[in-house]
């Protein structure tokens, strides 16, 4: 199942109907596992999306798509995936792993009222910088993980299912001697 879907996905691009913008990236994509929908691929594509997406980082999806081209797993469930944190996300995962960070480091609450200004940016990454950086690593390093397991898992587990399923029909459709 998932890989006849990604499959489905991926095969225009397969077929040559590339858009018009990736022409010039042409022979960067021609590599076959930059397509490659294996359960490594995608678990892999995956893991460094999330990984990316939960640092806070501009240019997330250049940076997963990096990876991705580096590490030979399939570019565009790496980019996908990296669309996680969203404006509507991010706050909340932010807050989450500025927490996180601050529980770790034993610092207590810092008081904060938001101001839109520079000043206001890099005074308060001063003192909320450290545990911050330190909660987004810390989660993206256990979310990521977390679902390189869980896609591998359940990998494998349709895989076993569709075996044990194609096994019984051939049993039964065998006429016993």
């Amino acid at each position: 199942m998932p890989r006849r879907f990604f499959r489905h996905v991926s095969s225009g691009y397969l077929r040559k109907e590339r858009p018009v913008y990736l022409k010039p990236f042409d022979a960067l994509l021609a590599h076959p596992t930059f397509l490659s929908v294996s359960r490594r691929s995608v678990a892999g594509a995956i893991w460094i999306g999330l990984f990316i997406a939960l640092l806070p980082l501009p240019g997330q999806t250049l940076i997963a798509l990096a990876l991705a081209l580096l590490l030979r797993v399939n570019v565009p469930i790496a980019a996908l995936t990296t669309w996680a944190t969203n404006p509507i996300t991010i706050g909340p995962i932010f807050y989450y792993e500025y927490t996180l960070g601050r529980l770790i480091l034993d610092i207590p609450p810092q008081p904060f009222a938001i101001e839109l200004s520079w000043e206001w940016v890099s005074n308060s990454f001063v003192t909320i910088g450290k545990p911050l950086l330190l909660g987004c690593f810390i989660a993206a390093t256990i979310v990521a993980s977390s679902a390189y397991v869980l896609v591998s898992v359940i990998w494998r587990l349709i895989i076993a299912a569709r075996f044990r399923r194609r096994h019984r029909r051939d049993d039964t459709s065998t006429p016993s001697r």
